[in-house]
């Protein structure tokens, strides 16, 4: 580097200024794009064909306890619940004795109307109590997001509020209508897609099994799945037999189901698991 010797002391020439200045201002911009950069939401990819299921759906039966098993050859299965505020208090213990294989937790939400995250108030207890138990669990928010921002804000919520937590099962994004509730009523199918993209990117990254909640008509009308094919899906289909055509890893089958442990009604749903 040059440099000029002067009265004042050693000086640098003006074209090196300016070389240092860029610089700086180039090791200032990487050093954003490494903190922040993986923020970016960089938008949704080219659409891909929906991959349709091979279950063979003549072997989905229902046991005597009214759930839906699976007795094909080619996948094993998992009782699953999915549990909230709703439930109030479960004894955990009864219900891993019911033959429960994992619970979907309800982590949080997004108020439809002041748009503030919020922790589901039985988030902690559950999640506490499900592990002394010894059971598998996974979590599901339900969002509001009206935003790409706002959807991985949410996502950013759920990462912060598992830590410490044995979450061994998906990270679901649930987003649905509220009647009388407009928050979400006027995004396109585009935006909804998009916001749903961004929430699941964000779990994906940090190694979780990031998941898509939603029934058989969102799936059709609110958001495009060409463009969501990297997630699997949890289908809400109330239903004795769902003919619903694509793949699922998870299919809601009913919300009146009995659980030990469990006062009431709560939901159930069969998880496929590949075996071969």
């Amino acid at each position: 580097m040059k440099i000029i010797k002067g009265a004042g002391g050693i000086k640098l020439a003006w074209t090196e200024i300016i070389a240092l200045i860029m610089v700086i201002f180039c090791l200032g911009f990487l050093a954003g794009h490494f903190l922040h950069g993986s923020d970016e939401y960089k938008g949704l990819g080219e659409p891909k064909e929906i991959p349709t299921h091979t279950y063979d759906m003549s072997a989905f039966k229902h046991n005597k306890a009214n759930r839906v098993v699976y007795k094909g050859d080619d996948y094993d299965y998992l009782n699953v619940i999915d549990v909230s505020y709703v439930q109030k208090d479960i004894n955990w213990d009864k219900v891993a004795a019911d033959k429960i294989d994992m619970a979907m937790i309800r982590l949080g939400y997004r108020g439809y109307s002041t748009g503030l995250l919020n922790l589901d108030e039985y988030y902690e207890v559950n999640t506490e109590e499900a592990e002394a138990a010894g059971m598998k669990y996974g979590v599901y928010f339900f969002s509001q997001a009206v935003s790409v921002e706002e959807a991985q804000e949410e996502a950013k919520f759920v990462l912060k509020n598992i830590k410490g937590k044995k979450v061994e099962g998906p990270i679901a994004f649930d987003m649905e209508p509220i009647a009388g509730a407009d928050r979400i009523t006027n995004l396109t199918v585009q935006e909804k897609t998009e916001i749903a993209d961004a929430f699941l990117k964000v779990i994906k990254k940090k190694g979780y099994k990031a998941m898509l909640y939603g029934n058989p008509s969102w799936f059709k009308k609110d958001v495009d799945l060409r463009l969501l094919t990297d997630y699997p899906i949890w289908l809400a289909h109330y239903t004795e037999k769902t003919e619903w055509p694509y793949l699922f890893e998870m299919w809601q089958y009913t919300s009146t189901g009995k659980v030990n442990g469990i006062s009431g009604n709560v939901d159930l749903s069969i998880c496929l698991v590949d075996r071969r």
